[in-house]
């Protein structure tokens, strides 16, 4: 159905009112609340670590609420809710408005994964090896799922199914709504391995890497084997698919891109003896990923080459997380946020928050969200 948005004003008015509702229909008949929502690790299923919300120019604090132990996952936003969980066992749901909690769930392990929010579901990975489906509303357990080893891989949720890696060297697939094995897949790898980043997918595939250094890419729908790639060394991070090629940050001091549909190596680029931090994020032709080191790297995307680079001149655990505005934000093991204007490369703002920062950062309409080592939660706006 077409409607005419044209000239009178209330008609304009109507008009937009009808496309917003629509939209938002659309959205919800899928899970989804807002456009700005950050539901997973790496905001999306291609980990863009991208919100449509923009990053605040001068950011002061709205809240902070402190949790009972330390984090090193990052925070899921949905709606008005925070959800975050830590090394204290609990998951817990704070109001994004005021930080107030909301309730807090007890699970058997230490956590070191962040949520993963669809509908009415939370989904959460512990160190016990079991995957948990929590309400979203009240805390209570759905279902749970038991792999043979911890799970430190953070789950993504899509289409109904959600996708995570274990430590006993297998890839899950499980039904969102009931908890059911669809399959799962065995990797290659030594007994002391597994599969420590969060997958990645496209319409067809599920992509991931290992710490073995191998790179996979497999069939969503039956977890059939498509190619294998050697990517050097460990993948802690999660790969960023975008146009034709993935991006993925090893432990070998090199970015690499791989086609999508081969896995060949179309570039890789070594940072100059230093260790990539975080999933590479693309703007305007470039991807941008800090280093241990403190170094930030602008590469080609094309080429590969080092075009630009700025030393902050502090550790940083995770990549940049980026505003509808093209302004990353990145923190630092000192306490420090960073923010960049990655469009003219050049800094913005710096905030210090009073503990290291080793969890990955999060954005939505409500603000940005930091959390620190000792799981201090921070939202800023």
């Amino acid at each position: 159905m077409t409607m005419s948005c044209a000239i009178p004003d209330f008609r304009g008015r109507l008009c937009r009112f009808v496309t917003a509702a629509l939209a938002v229909i659309g959205m919800m008949s899928w899970g989804w609340v807002f456009a700005s929502d950050w539901p997973m690790a790496g905001a999306d299923p291609q980990h863009t670590m991208r919100s449509h919300a923009p990053v605040p120019h001068n950011p002061h604090i709205v809240w902070q609420t402190q949790l009972e132990g330390a984090v090193y996952a990052g925070p899921a936003l949905v709606g008005d809710t925070v959800y975050i969980a830590g090394h204290d066992r609990q998951v817990w749901a704070l109001s994004a408005s005021s930080g107030k909690v909301r309730w807090k769930k007890q699970l058997g392990d230490v956590i070191s994964t962040t949520p993963a929010v669809a509908g009415q579901t939370v989904v959460v990975g512990t160190k016990d090896g079991i995957l948990s489906a929590l309400d979203s509303r009240t805390g209570e357990i759905r279902w749970q799922l038991k792999t043979e080893k911890k799970i430190v891989s953070s789950p993504v949720i899509d289409r109904g199914v959600v996708y995570v890696g274990s430590n006993d060297l297998y890839l899950y697939a499980v039904k969102l709504d009931s908890g059911s094995l669809l399959w799962r897949y065995l990797t290659d790898g030594y007994r002391y391995s597994g599969i420590f980043c969060a997958p990645t997918l496209d319409s067809e595939k599920v992509y991931f890497g290992t710490k073995d250094g191998d790179f996979y890419a497999l069939y969503r729908d039956n977890g059939g084997f498509v190619w294998r790639r050697d990517v050097g060394s460990s993948v802690y991070r999660a790969a960023l698919l975008a146009g034709e090629h993935l991006y993925v940050s090893s432990y070998d001091r090199r970015v690499y891109a791989l086609d999508r549909s081969s896995g060949t190596v179309m570039w890789r680029t070594s940072i100059l003896d230093d260790w990539p931090m975080g999933t590479p994020v693309q703007v305007d032709g470039m991807l941008y990923v800090p280093s241990r080191s403190g170094i930030v790297y602008g590469i080609n995307l094309s080429s590969g080459k080092i075009e630009w680079q700025d030393d902050i001149g502090v550790s940083v655990m995770h990549g940049f997380i980026v505003g509808s505005n093209q302004i990353g934000v990145i923190g630092t093991v000192n306490g420090d946020l960073f923010a960049f204007d990655l469009r003219q490369q050049r800094r913005l703002w710096q905030k210090t928050l009073p503990n290291a920062i080793k969890a990955p950062l999060a954005l939505s309409n409500h603000g940005l969200v930091a959390v620190t080592e000792d799981g201090l939660v921070t939202l800023l706006r």
